[in-house]
């Protein structure tokens, strides 16, 4: 008697039609899941714009009294001045007279 085995194919026979279609849907909602979340497909954006005006720096002036010149709203001075320092890439102690810095005007 041989031992060896033999190559036969095992046939799935599917027992209850109504558990494998449920099945393939929750596997099929879980995969959409997992890559929407890899993609990243639930991350928030927000789709405010912020205008912008250009401001000649004179002698005496601080970003202080710039950012609450632009300043309409109601927004801290503080995180107006934070703003016109990152867009141009400035310090607070970088003014100079004749600089033209870009300012925003709505924050």
């Amino acid at each position: 008697m041989d031992t060896t085995r033999t190559n036969r194919r095992t046939r799935v026979r599917v027992k209850s039609k109504f558990r494998f279609i449920t099945f393939l849907i929750i596997m099929f909602g879980l995969m959409v899941g997992a890559f929407g979340f890899a993609a990243g497909t639930y991350e928030s954006t927000a789709s405010v714009t912020t205008d912008y005006a250009t401001y000649a720096v004179e002698a005496g002036d601080t970003l202080w009294d710039i950012a609450e010149q632009v300043n309409d709203s109601d927004t801290d001075t503080r995180k107006v001045i934070h703003a016109i320092c990152q867009i141009n890439e400035i310090h607070a102690d970088d003014l100079q007279p004749g600089m033209v810095l870009v300012v925003p005007t709505n924050l």
